[in-house]
């Protein structure tokens, strides 16, 4: 039985015009990776590929776009071209050279050459391939894109042409949690989710717990999108073997840290921002130091945002380079090496949309302890230690029976499998196959009814 589509379009507008690296781009770029890796099987029935938006339509992504990772495709060609041939024309305007020196500059390099260099350069490009959206396609949203509202045409059109959209939303936690974020977000995401959910024609969370809150959002707004067009599809994690760690790129004060297990460091990774929470680290093992248990606490990662007062706090700390440890420039080996030889994993956040490092700490077999939220229980399953963001004393007590059992000696249960991106993409495609088989049946069915 032939499916009810013929090609899925996975829109990478936003990602392909920038640099970043954050989860949402990772995962864009997953996705936009797989789709081709896919569409190479040639027993596959539906053709997936990435496109962008440029110029006011859909196009396919080129080979220049791809080997650069998918980032920086949006930048425009002329600015390219303008990197690779020397404007010495428009430096000898704006100089206003004398008349020897234009006489030199026009032997040099005349007008012509420059007007025929730029004509090859812009040749070895092939032109943009438009896709045309229609009926048997779905374009799903994946990205970033609130920052880009003509994007709401776009879609629009595509749907008028017969196609179906789809997005796929992340988290809502601008909306959930506004205090973790600064005006210009706020007032952006809300207004786009708001129209996003009166725009597409279905829904995906990146987990359970998401497709649930897009639901109630969904609700709350009194959106058209019925119950059986919102689902989800569990994110990939490619994180690949625990690999053998350079030691010579390990800082020596790492290796000092965590030369010794037993008296190794706990362990988070994570931005230093208001959402992760690091206060309420900060207060539990407070507690144990003052109870006279001897632990000590390592937070990694970069100073985020709105996190004045807990940098403070950290930087003045009275167990600050004893027991207390900030790492906040560490290479990729050293926190490998880190991983590998901490006591265990704190992940104290009050709202994620995944908990991609809860994954990473159990691959590397640490137990976790992790605030007792929806998405980390659906992560980190039953193998891990929850802990109520009301109280620090319930993680002071776990720990204190963590160090009692010495827990570290023993392998933490896993009870949750996380699979690769290559074996999740055919997930997602029979997911948006079955969601817009739904769709058409309910659109032939209307359409009969009004006949």
């Amino acid at each position: 039985m032939n499916p009810p589509i013929r090609r899925l379009l996975i829109d990478i507008t936003h990602t392909a015009s920038q640099d970043y690296h954050t989860g949402i781009q990772r995962v864009v770029r997953s996705l936009a990776r797989e789709s081709l890796a896919y569409s190479a099987n040639p027993e596959t029935k539906i053709e997936c590929f990435p496109v962008i938006h440029i110029d006011g339509r859909f196009v396919h992504v080129d080979r220049w776009c791809a080997a650069r990772g998918y980032s920086k495709s949006g930048r425009s060609w002329a600015a390219f071209c303008q990197d690779l041939v020397p404007n010495w024309v428009g430096t000898a305007n704006r100089l206003k050279l004398n008349r020897l020196g234009t006489r030199i500059r026009k032997l040099l390099y005349p007008r012509t050459i420059d007007r025929f260099a730029r004509k090859v350069i812009q040749r070895l490009r092939p032109p943009h391939v438009a896709v045309n959206p229609g009926t048997g396609d779905v374009i799903l949203m994946p990205d970033s894109w609130w920052d880009l509202p003509e994007l709401f045409e776009a879609i629009q059109s595509a749907q008028q042409n017969g196609a179906i959209v789809g997005a796929m939303v992340h988290d809502l936690i601008p909306i959930r949690f506004p205090e973790f974020f600064d005006g210009g977000m706020r007032t952006k995401f809300t207004p786009w989710m708001q129209r996003l959910v009166r725009t597409v024609d279905f829904i995906l969370g990146d987990a359970q717990a998401g497709e649930d809150d897009l639901w109630r959002f969904i609700q709350e707004e009194n959106a058209p999108i019925e119950r059986h067009n919102v689902s989800h599809v569990r994110l990939g994690c490619d994180i690949g073997p625990v690999r053998q760690v350079d030691i010579s790129k390990v800082p020596g004060n790492i290796r000092r840290l965590f030369a010794e297990r037993e008296k190794a460091p706990y362990l988070m990774v994570s931005t230093i921002e208001v959402r992760k929470n690091h206060h309420y680290l900060l207060d539990a093992f407070e507690l144990l130091w003052q109870e006279g248990v001897d632990v000590s606490l390592a937070l990694v990662g970069r100073v985020g945002w709105k996190c004045d007062d807990l940098v403070a706090r950290i930087s003045n700390h009275p167990e600050v380079g004893k027991r207390l440890h900030f790492l906040d420039n560490v290479n990729d080996d050293a926190l490998n090496y880190i991983y590998q030889r901490s006591k265990g994993f704190l992940f104290s956040s009050k709202a994620e949309g995944f908990g991609l490092p809860i994954v990473e700490a159990q691959h590397h077999g640490l137990h976790v302890f992790a605030s007792d939220i929806p998405i980390f229980r659906e992560v980190a399953g039953s193998g891990a230690q929850f802990f109520s963001l009301d109280d620090p004393s319930h993680l002071q007590r776990q720990i204190v029976a963590f160090e009692n059992e010495q827990g570290w000696e023993s392998k933490p249960s896993i009870t949750v499998e996380n699979e690769p991106w290559k074996a999740v993409f055919p997930k997602l495609v029979d997911v948006v196959a079955h969601l817009a088989g739904n769709l058409l049946e309910a659109r032939s069915a209307s359409a009969s009814r009004a006949a």
